[in-house]
C-alpha cells in the first residue's frame, strides 16, 4: 500500500518509515505538513499518517484540507498524537481523521491498525468503483438518447471515442488521458437532450436564430456533467468541442491553447465523422476531401498539432469508418 507519512521529528520519521517499508508498504516521508500537502496534490495515497503537531500545516489541518477536496480518491488518515484527552481525540476525528495512535507508537499496534484500515480502504474503493460504473452507465444512456434524437448512431459515438484515442496516442499523451478520452469523447453532444426536436430535426440548414438555440447544447452538456467527480474531462469536452483555434467558435470564443486539449482533439474527430456522414440536407464528403479540408483549416478552426496527428492516423480512421458506414459520395466540402 502507498502511504503518505509526515512527522517533523527526524528520529520518529526514520524509524516508522523503515518499519512501514519492512511491512511491505511504499512510503513517501515528509518533514512537515507543507511537504505532505504538496505530495498529496501530486499523487494518490490510499492511506496517510500525520503527526499532530508540525510546523506550518498541522496534522488536523491536513485532515481538513484533504477531506475538503472531496478526496480525488479515498484517503484513510491516521493521526499520531501524544494527546490523550478525549476532547483532543474528538477534535482530531471531527477535523477529518479516521483513526489515531498515541505516541510512543508500538509497532504491533500500528500493524493491526493498518490491517483494519486496509479493509475499509478496499471497501471504499469497491463502492466508489461501482458508483462510477453506475454513473457512467447513466451518462452513456443519456448520451445515446441525445444522439438518437439528432438521428445519430451508436457507431458515431463509438467512432468519436476511438478516433480521439488514436489522435491522443499519436501525440504521445499520457496513458490515463488516452483512456479517459476514449471513454468521455462519445459524450460530447450529451447537451442535445435539451434541444427541441423541432430544431434538431429540421431537414435543411438552420436559420441564424435556430443556430443560436442549437449552440446551447455545449453549455447544457457542461451543466449536466460539471462538478461530477472523475467526469471533469467529459464536462470539458461537452463545453469546448465547438471552440476554434482562431477564437471564432462557441460558446466562449476561446482560442489557441486556452481551449482544453481534449476539446481540440474531439473537434477534429467529430468534424471528420460528421462530414463523412450523410445528413438530411447534405451528402457526405469523401475521406480525401475531408483531409484536404482539415489541412486548409489547420491553424484557423483546428489546432495544427492535432490535425497533423489526425493525418498520421488517417489510414486507420478511414478503415474504421468504412467498416461501420461504407457509403461515400464524392462532393466538394
Amino acid at each position: 500500500m502507498k502511504i503518505l507519512f509526515a512527522d517533523d521529528d527526524n528520529a520518529i520519521r526514520l524509524y516508522l518509515t523503515k518499519f512501514l517499508e519492512k511491512d511491505g508498504h511504499t512510503v513517501i516521508a515528509c518533514e512537515n505538513g507543507s511537504q505532505a500537502w504538496e505530495s498529496y496534490l501530486e499523487d494518490e495515497f490510499p492511506l496517510a499518517i500525520f503527526d499532530w503537531n508540525m510546523p506550518g500545516i498541522t496534522g488536523p489541518e491536513l485532515c481538513e484540507r484533504i477531506k475538503g477536496t472531496g478526496e480525488k480518491n479515498f484517503t484513510y488518515i491516521i493521526l499520531l498524537t501524544s494527546r490523550v484527552d478525549n476532547e483532543d481525540i474528538v477534535e482530531g476525528l471531527e477535523r477529518g481523521a479516521d483513526d489515531y495512535l498515541t505516541k510512543p507508537v508500538v509497532g504491533a499496534e500500528l500493524s493491526a491498525r493498518l490491517k483494519s484500515a486496509k479493509r475499509i480502504i478496499d471497501y471504499e474503493q469497491t463502492a466508489r468503483a461501482k458508483e462510477k460504473k453506475v454513473r457512467l452507465s447513466c451518462y452513456k444512456s443519456l448520451t445515446s438518447l441525445a444522439e438518437r434524437r439528432d438521428h445519430e448512431t451508436a457507431e458515431h459515438m463509438e467512432r468519436i471515442g476511438v478516433v480521439s484515442e488514436l489522435i491522443s496516442r499519436m501525440m504521445d499523451l499520457p496513458e490515463q488521458f488516452c483512456n479517459d478520452i476514449r471513454t468521455f469523447a462519445p459524450m460530447h453532444d450529451i447537451g442535445k437532450v435539451g434541444i427541441p426536436d423541432g430544431i434538431l430535426h429540421v431537414p435543411r440548414h438552420l436559420s441564424a436564430q435556430e443556430r443560436e438555440v442549437i449552440m446551447l447544447h455545449t453549455t447544457i452538456g457542461w451543466q449536466i456533467l460539471k462538478n461530477k467527480q472523475e467526469f471533469e474531462m467529459a464536462a470539458s469536452i461537452a463545453y469546448t468541442h465547438h471552440e476554434q483555434w482562431n477564437g471564432e467558435g462557441y460558446p466562449r470564443h476561446l482560442s489557441g491553447d486556452a481551449i482544453p486539449l481534449e476539446g481540440r482533439i474531439v473537434a477534429v474527430a467529430d468534424c471528420y465523422d460528421s462530414l463523412r456522414t450523410a445528413r438530411s440536407y447534405s451528402l457526405p464528403y469523401s475521406h480525401d476531401e475531408i483531409i484536404e479540408f482539415l489541412k486548409a483549416e489547420s491553424g484557423r478552426k483546428f489546432d495544427p498539432a492535432v490535425v497533423n496527428a489526425f493525418i498520421d492516423v488517417s489510414g486507420q480512421v478511414r478503415k474504421i469508418f468504412d467498416i461501420t458506414q461504407p457509403v461515400t459520395f464524392n462532393t466538394k466540402p
